[in-house]
This record gives structure tokens, C-alpha cells and sequence, in this order.
């Protein structure tokens, strides 16, 4: 099996990102990078999906500031013991990532961090995956279709999208109660599209 590949670029990437980012989350996202690197001097700093990520023997998690935190995720996060109850989600089969959040610096907790990125390493290097459970087939609606045959740049997009990517878009658009909430969310889920943005690019670049 080939070993995982690191974007060479990323630790400039990352530096480029600190910069984007608040004075207040700054110092936050700096504290957890600093700490992420020295758990073991073989992680190396990645770049992946716009954002941040730390990797060895494959991905081990990544970070990222929202609009009223700092978000650390774990990408085999179902996979770790949770003990220090930091995880702000539940146990969840269906879902690999879970993530810690962080409104201050006070709330960085060092030995907490370095815990669960050796368990998060451990589980690379044994190479651990998690099982998910097959994911049911969500068909396109027949107002997408319409609205993505109007827009060519957007069809195309769209496309060219992973199934995860389609079906955000989707679930987005079925979860709508109210016919005037699914027809805003349609407007602006085409012009995303046509910009080649994913339903949640925004939460990348806040």
C-alpha cells in the first residue's frame, strides 16, 4: 500500500491561515498546533480540504476557527476513549469525526490534546479503520435537476462532486419544511455550486 502523501506546501498554507484568522482565535489554533507537533516529531503538517491538518501514517485531525470557537477534530474520533469527556459529540457509528471546541485559550487543555493524538497515531499505525455502515443512495430531486439544467457552469459542478458533496447539497434542500425556505436555500445552493463551493465551504474560512 503507498504511503500517504502530505501537501509540501502545507505548513505554508497553514502559516498563510493563522493570518485570515481573529486576534482572539489566534493564539488558540498557534497553542494546538504547537502542541499537535511535538506529541511525535514524525507528524507532519498537512493541508487538506482548505484547512489545517496534522498526519501520520494517514490523517490524524485538523483544525480550524468557527465564528464563536476553535474547533479540533478527530477524524477516527469514534474510535477514541473520550477520557477526558472533551468531545463535544456522542459516540456515533455513523460518523468518524469528533471535535473538541475551544472559546479561549484557557479552555486549551495540553494533556488532553496530547492524549488524544496518541491514540489518534496508534490507531494510524495499526492501521484501525472505522466500519461505516453502507450509506443509503439519496436520489437527486426533480427541482435541483431542473434548476442545475438552467445553469450549465453549476451542473457541471455539481457533477464533478463527490457523493458526500451531492448529497449535503441535497439533504440540505429536502430538509426544508417550508416551500419559500427550500426555494432560498435553491438560490443560494446554485450560486455555491456555480463557484465551485461546497455546502459547508463557509465554516473553512471563517
Amino acid at each position: 500500500m503507498a504511503k500517504p502523501t502530505v501537501n509540501p506546501d502545507a505548513s505554508k498554507k497553514i502559516d498563510a491561515y493563522l493570518t485570515t484568522v481573529s486576534s482572539e482565535h489566534r493564539p488558540v489554533l498557534e497553542l494546538i498546533r504547537k502542541t499537535v507537533n511535538a506529541v511525535d516529531d514524525r507528524i507532519q503538517e498537512d493541508w487538506k480540504w482548505r484547512a489545517p491538518c496534522f498526519s501520520l501514517e494517514g490523517l490524524v485531525c485538523w483544525f480550524v476557527a468557527f465564528k464563536s470557537h476553535v474547533g479540533l477534530n478527530f477524524f477516527k474520533g469514534a474510535l477514541i476513549e473520550d477520557i477526558h469527556n472533551a468531545f463535544v459529540e456522542s459516540e456515533d457509528e455513523d460518523k468518524g469525526n469528533r471535535m473538541i471546541h475551544f472559546k479561549s485559550i484557557d479552555e486549551v487543555k495540553v494533556k488532553v490534546i496530547q492524549d488524544y493524538v496518541k491514540q489518534a497515531v496508534l490507531l494510524n499505525e495499526q492501521g484501525i479503520k472505522i466500519d461505516f455502515p453502507k450509506r443509503k443512495t439519496l436520489e437527486t430531486p426533480d427541482y435541483l435537476i431542473e434548476a442545475l439544467n438552467k445553469n450549465k457552469k453549476a451542473k457541471d459542478v455539481f457533477e464533478s462532486f463527490t457523493d458526500a458533496q451531492r448529497k449535503d447539497y441535497i439533504e440540505w434542500l429536502v430538509e426544508a419544511k417550508r416551500e419559500e425556505t427550500r426555494n432560498k436555500r435553491m438560490t443560494q445552493a446554485i450560486e455555491w455550486i456555480a463557484e465551485g463551493k461546497t455546502r459547508n465551504w463557509k465554516y473553512m474560512n471563517c
